[in-house]
């Protein structure tokens, strides 16, 4: 997990504070080296999350994205003060709900000791994948975060692409600034 995490901060806004703040369900579990990761530039490939959230973060995205240019897009991520995070640490995306469930909520504390040293309490909070939203919002909200949706953002994959960017277009449109 060393490789995840200097993956992850490498792209941590360092030019002022993080202004939004994305949690995700886990990093993938892969077989290979080169991990397929959100904050991966060298692994494009099915990278769904990724693209989805470029595409509403930057309107030309689509258009304009060419194969390589993952880096460059991060570092916009970057520059604009977002940041994507985990609700957990270990790779769950192979394990039965039950059990992904579990791992995050006994994880859930020291995540939130994370987020506490990462944002402040007006930062929003956008929780991706209904498991994230369902364990973390209440939460999160009852410790005066201001978590940013009022209903789950589907993992965008599987067909669940244009929900995803829809509901996460909303509820960015309505604290972006």
């Amino acid at each position: 997990m060393d490789l995840i995490k200097k993956l992850r901060d490498n792209y941590r806004p360092k030019n002022g504070p993080i202004k939004y703040l994305l949690i995700a369900e886990s990093p993938p579990k892969c077989d290979d080296k080169n991990v397929r990761f959100f904050y991966n530039p060298n692994k494009e490939n099915y990278d769904y999350l990724f693209k989805s959230i470029m595409d509403i973060v930057f309107p030309s995205f689509i258009k304009d994205y060419r194969k390589g240019d993952k880096d460059k897009y991060l570092k916009k991520f970057q520059e604009k003060g977002f940041y994507l995070i985990d609700a957990t640490d270990i790779p769950v995306n192979r394990l039965s709900t039950k059990k992904r469930n579990e791992m995050i909520r006994n994880g859930m504390k020291s995540k939130i000791k994370e987020i506490e040293n990462l944002i402040d309490k007006n930062t929003p909070i956008f929780l991706i994948k209904k498991n994230v939203y369902d364990i973390f919002k209440e939460e999160l909200k009852n410790l005066g975060y201001n978590v940013a949706q009022d209903d789950f953002l589907p993992f965008p994959c599987c067909g669940h692409q244009k929900k995803f960017k829809e509901k996460f277009g909303y509820y960015l449109s309505k604290v972006y600034s």
